[in-house]
């Protein structure tokens, strides 16, 4: 999938992946063309908690993603910004933000925009149970290693 939004620098990509990373954790959403929409934050907010030397890069991100990955609106006077929740815009956001997560050493967001905090699987668990005449074979061959070991008479192999 090629990129909706280019950005003129790594500096701006980081900035956008701050700004998807606020919206998607605080949970502000938005589909395009509706009126009602969930909740959502002002622009002047984004800013907050980014370094303050690099703060102009979240403008110029919000400008850039507007109305390919965030939706930005007027109400009551101020800019308002929310993501977008359709599905193409959903899954250049979440890689976008995962980067920027990924850069600053936080787990990854999955498509429910949840923290990814199970490690990976190496196997599958086991999804059969012993069945009774496995489970008395298995009793039966301990008790008899149980009771050579007692006894002295373990086998060398």
């Amino acid at each position: 999938m090629a990129p909706l939004v280019a950005f003129s620098d790594r500096e701006e990509e980081t900035a956008a992946g701050f700004v998807l990373n606020k919206l998607y954790t605080l949970e502000c959403f938005a589909k395009r063309n509706n009126l009602r929409h969930g909740r959502h934050t002002e622009v002047s907010n984004m800013q907050k908690g980014y370094p303050p030397d690099k703060r102009g890069h979240v403008n110029s991100a919000c400008q850039k993603m507007k109305n390919r990955l965030v939706l930005v609106f007027r109400s009551t006077g101020e800019d308002h910004i929310c993501a977008l929740n359709e599905d193409d815009a959903v899954a250049e956001g979440l890689e976008l933000c995962n980067r920027y997560r990924k850069g600053v050493g936080l787990p990854p967001l999955n498509r429910f925009f949840m923290e990814d905090r199970s490690p990976p699987q190496e196997k599958p668990p086991a999804t059969s149970r012993e069945s009774d005449k496995e489970r008395r074979s298995r009793e039966y061959r301990e008790r008899t290693k149980k009771m050579m070991d007692d006894l002295g008479l373990s086998s060398q192999s």
